[in-house]
């Protein structure tokens, strides 16, 4: 790691930041310090903490979204939790029973600290508790009681895991959810066994309410922070507050407008966050205790973030993967739309212009495509370099797809997941346009924009972007792509400026389709869809080639790689590529001719493009 690194990462945070991250890490460092004082002062305000009400129909009301997010991420691994056996982010650890749970066990991969917050979450107990509240009991308590035995605040990293801010959060969120199931389900409450568990919750609430009071991830901002303040107005929501106060309302304000662009999409540009957020803003709209004004804003915002979903769906009615997303961590989008889903398989130009995503789409033929910066400047954790990458479902099935996410562990899998050279992209050697290290960090990064084009039909499913993301090599990089209903998919791609460095555009086949030759794959499971042939354009094709990549975070799977190597001249390269699925005639040559050209002209007037073919 080099000064000039550290440098080109940091120059990008706020003051606030700053002062907010030097807060914070000495928040930690005293606690680590002196961490039975930091206990007591931490109980001592768990006192003065608001008791939440298990019969509140204002917790019913928010607890529903968290009934629906946890019935889909852990709804078919939940039965095992009673015999110890822990299925999270796919990957199942057998601790033989609840009495053998290790807390802190270490899991490889970099010790692999998310599952261990997940571990600490408590998701799982949500659907426990919703099929069977006496089995819920039961199981909230060891857990809750081994999670504190070994887990003390002297223990060593405690605090980055099991009492993270993020961690606590999530788990107040759930415990108040399983308070709510457990008073719907006409237990009797106040009997010995069963009241001595329900306090034991209710103390662990108040003491995560506490803790995450103090300790709100004001350095990391975004759906961090967000989190934090939907487990506190959730608490707010299940006890007797009548209203949140100012103090608390405004700044939730303020983050609102930062986690939500003024198109309803998200600001950190993944589209599974944007669904869990979705679900965290009807928590809040839920919740009965906004004022007027934050609740007009929070419902307003709730509709615009749903339409925004719809940009980032396929015809399957799934995410697309971009940046850190994968399937299974949050309910399917076609299950959380409280509107029509039509618009999910009619023809439509689904427009993101401030998130930077479209989605072009006629039946259940759908692309969607990145057009967008990596993410926000202050908190580029989750970005992958996906500059002008796309998605491709043919006839409802997912035909070109996104890496995906193997892993949050710093290593090589992290590095070649957010890598241009892993997605569906025009790229140049072996150069990325974002310069990441670590898990999260981003160093130099590129933008990518719109391309104004002149399109003869301006109905047409049609879009042009480029990014400048290789500038510090010379080039800059173009794309446009046309959706053409039923036939097929034509997308241009073009280089301009330094000719002397390699250039590939890659895509990666999904698992369902196998090779019947170099260029033509068919479907394995369904015969109906006529095979997809590509055509390749001014270009020379490589291929295909097994690669792997994850729909599910942490599980591979096998798919095919094919590659374009563009045609070149002294200042541009040009790559084309028709992709088709129709057997009937169609005129692609004059589809190809007629984008090229409007895209070549646009592309070759901006500024940046003169710039290096001087």
């Amino acid at each position: 790691m080099s000064i000039g690194l550290i440098i080109r990462t940091a120059r990008h945070l706020t003051f606030k930041q700053w002062g907010w991250r030097f807060y914070c890490r000495g928040q930690f460092l005293l606690m680590e310090k002196w961490p039975q004082v930091a206990h007591r002062h931490y109980l001592k305000a768990a006192q003065k903490m608001p008791n939440p009400l298990p019969e509140s129909p204002r917790l019913a009301s928010a607890a529903k979204h968290v009934i629906q997010l946890q019935a889909a991420v852990h709804g078919d691994f939940f039965e095992d939790i009673a015999k110890g056996k822990f299925t999270l982010l796919n990957r199942t650890v057998d601790f033989g029973s609840l009495s053998q749970v290790k807390w802190r066990q270490d899991l490889g991969e970099g010790n692999n600290r998310l599952w261990r917050m997940n571990l600490a979450y408590m998701g799982y107990l949500v659907p426990i508790f919703k099929c069977n509240v006496r089995a819920g009991l039961e199981i909230a308590h060891s857990l809750l009681t081994s999670m504190h035995i070994q887990n003390p605040w002297s223990e060593r990293g405690v605090f980055r895991d099991v009492w993270h801010p993020y961690s606590v959060s999530h788990r107040i969120i759930n415990l108040l959810t399983c308070l709510s199931l457990t008073a719907a389900s006409g237990i009797d409450m106040e009997q010995a066994d069963t009241s001595h568990v329900i306090n034991l919750m209710v103390e662990e609430i108040k003491l995560g309410a506490a803790f995450v009071s103090a300790n709100l991830e004001r350095d990391l901002q975004y759906n961090h922070l967000f989190k934090n303040y939907v487990s506190l107005i959730m608490l707010a929501s299940a006890s007797n507050v009548d209203k949140l106060s100012p103090r608390m309302a405004k700044p939730l304000v303020r983050l609102i407008h930062q986690q939500f662009l003024p198109d309803g999409g998200p600001a950190e540009r993944c589209p599974m966050y944007h669904v869990l957020a979705l679900l965290d803003l009807r928590i809040l709209r839920d919740s009965g205790v906004l004022p007027p004004t934050v609740s007009q804003l929070v419902s307003r915002i709730s509709v615009e973030a749903e339409q925004a979903v719809h940009a980032m769906t396929h015809p399957d009615g799934e995410i697309a993967l971009f940046n850190d997303s994968w399937m299974g961590e949050a309910p399917m989008p076609a299950n959380i739309l409280e509107r029509s889903a039509n618009s999910l398989n009619g023809r439509v130009k689904n427009e993101l212009p401030d998130t930077g995503y479209v989605r072009m789409a006629s039946g259940k033929d759908s692309v969607v495509f990145d057009f967008g910066p990596c993410g926000p400047d202050d908190n580029p954790g989750h970005a992958h370099a996906d500059f002008l990458s796309l998605e491709l479902s043919v006839q409802g099935e997912r035909l070109i797809v996104d890496p995906g996410v193997p892993t949050y562990s710093a290593g090589k899998a992290r590095e070649w997941s957010r890598s241009a050279h892993s997605h569906n992209g025009p790229t140049v050697g072996q150069l990325e346009p974002i310069e990441f290290w670590g898990s999260f960090r981003v160093g130099r990064r590129g933008y990518a924009y719109k391309l104004p084009c002149d399109h003869a039909d301006q109905n047409s499913l049609t879009f042009t972007a480029w990014h400048d993301g290789y500038k510090h090599a010379g080039v800059i990089v173009g794309r446009a792509v046309r959706l053409v209903p039923g036939k097929g998919l034509l997308i241009v791609d073009s280089w301009a400026g330094n000719q002397e460095l390699p250039a590939f555009t890659h895509f990666i086949i999904g698992k369902d389709w196998s090779a019947v030759s170099q260029t033509q794959f068919q479907h394995q499971n369904n015969t109906a869809i006529p095979q997809v042939s590509f055509k390749c354009i001014e270009c020379s094709f490589l291929g295909p080639m097994p690669t792997q990549y994850y729909e599910r975070f942490g599980v591979a799977e096998n798919g095919t790689r094919i590659s374009l190597i563009p045609q070149r001249s002294k200042k541009i390269g040009i790559a084309g590529c028709w992709i088709s699925w129709s057997t009937d005639t169609f005129n692609w040559r004059a589809e190809w001719e007629h984008l090229s050209q409007n895209f070549l002209m646009s592309f070759l007037s901006l500024p940046s493009v003169r710039h290096y073919q001087v």
